[in-house]
């Protein structure tokens, strides 16, 4: 009787890869190096963001977040005026009287401009 061979981690290999696969697969890696991830944030950071944001509703002042949106960290200036507990989403009106929604997941940090 013959013996098996076994051929190793090859019989685990694709049989086929054509240029379009590996041009998606480097396009993937490329695009994911740039991305930031988001930093993790302690229970510490978390409740100074939630008393700035409450001193700023308080007393009407102009507020800054910097939020992670998918990677990318954006900046959005305006008054804090509404926080649903429910969906944890904020009510920021901006400075040309404009209303947006964000989320309290997506805060990264905030500062309570005087």
């Amino acid at each position: 009787m013959g013996t098996i061979r076994d051929r190793g981690i090859i019989k685990w290999q694709a049989a086929l890869m054509l240029p379009e696969h590996k041009a998606l697969n480097k396009k993937k890696d490329k695009d994911d190096y740039f991305l930031n991830k988001k930093p993790v944030l302690d229970e510490y950071q978390v409740e100074e963001f939630e008393n700035n944001i409450h001193y700023a509703m308080e007393y009407h002042l102009p507020i800054s977040f910097r939020l992670h949106n998918e990677g990318n960290p954006i900046e959005l200036h305006g008054y804090c005026v509404y926080i649903d507990p429910v969906t944890k989403e904020l009510s920021i009106q901006n400075k040309d009287s404009s209303y947006e929604k964000i989320k309290f997941n997506e805060i990264i940090s905030v500062i309570v401009e005087d």
